[in-house]
């Protein structure tokens, strides 16, 4: 349930800062990282579904964003994450996040998170958390950040927009089709579901991508992901990729986002810059 001392509205204002100055200085690791949760929407969300001293499990835990904000909110913290890269970076910044927090602990672990049952089975997570928190890749759909004429000296280069190194891992959702990617959200599901307590909460956030030039509404395979695998969908809220000024909401675009959208609508397609994602919430029955 939800925290009775917190009221937060279903629109959450979690774009009044640009992401990166939403990082403290708890965040020593992962600039590359080409799809980080924004550490507003984490915060929020940890704040509403969980009290202090809970246990918070992010299954896909990239650089830990979702990690470190618990361990900042007073609660201990458990991470996956399928790519060595991204292991390293969460433990940097978890042991940052741990200096200023005490009594507080906060482990990462590799591995898959379409398996969380073996680490269940061999005592590497202790269930039941109390919450879990994550953002799912995209697919491969990622905008990366530019390098400029002035660095290349020639045309405009996209780094930072893979989600590994060389060789993304077989297991990897971030390389996934359409239909591998929603069977792989059922696993990572399941095993959320035998890690959560009863009436725990999962949430996840999402957004619509653009796949071959077709619009996926990502959001709702989440939501069927999350009903095909026994939760209950308790709550959807909106959480601002904007700054909202009173009247006017004013996307925080990357400079590719920008471009592709100025692109496609100088063809005559009706497409807008993305201002929110979607949070969906579900929870576990009693």
């Amino acid at each position: 349930m939800r925290n009775p001392k917190i009221s937060v509205p279903s629109v959450w204002a979690t774009g009044q800062l640009q992401p990166r100055r939403q990082r403290s200085s708890a965040y020593v690791a992962g600039n590359r990282h080409p799809a980080k949760m924004w550490p507003a929407i984490a915060r929020t969300a940890i704040e509403r579904y969980s009290r202090p001293g809970e246990v918070v499990l992010d299954p896909m835990a990239g650089v830990g964003t979702s990690l470190v904000e618990a361990i900042l909110a007073g609660r201990c913290a458990y991470g996956v994450d399928l790519e060595a890269e991204w292991v390293a970076h969460a433990r940097a910044n978890v042991a940052a996040a741990l200096k200023t927090r005490r009594g507080q602990w906060g482990e990462v672990f590799q591995g898959d998170a379409g398996d969380l049952a073996s680490m269940l089975d061999g005592k590497r997570l202790k269930a039941p958390v109390d919450m879990v928190l994550t953002s799912p890749p995209y697919g491969a759909v990622t905008h990366g950040q530019p390098d400029t004429a002035r660095v290349t000296g020639g045309a405009i280069r996209n780094r930072n927009h893979r989600y590994a190194e060389g060789k993304t891992a077989a297991e990897s959702l971030a390389t996934s089709s359409l239909p591998r990617l929603s069977s792989g959200l059922e696993r990572v599901f399941a095993g959320c579901y035998l890690a959560l307590k009863p009436g725990g909460h999962m949430v996840v956030t999402a957004r619509p991508f653009t796949d071959a030039g077709r619009l996926v509404d990502f959001p709702s395979l989440v939501v069927r992901a999350g009903l095909a695998t026994g939760f209950d969908l308790a709550d959807r809220c909106v959480a601002l990729l904007s700054r909202w000024d009173g009247a006017v909401l004013r996307p925080h675009a990357t400079f590719f986002h920008l471009t592709n959208t100025r692109n496609l609508r100088a063809q005559g397609k009706r497409v807008v810059l993305r201002a929110h994602e979607d949070v969906l919430v579900f929870r576990t029955p009693r």
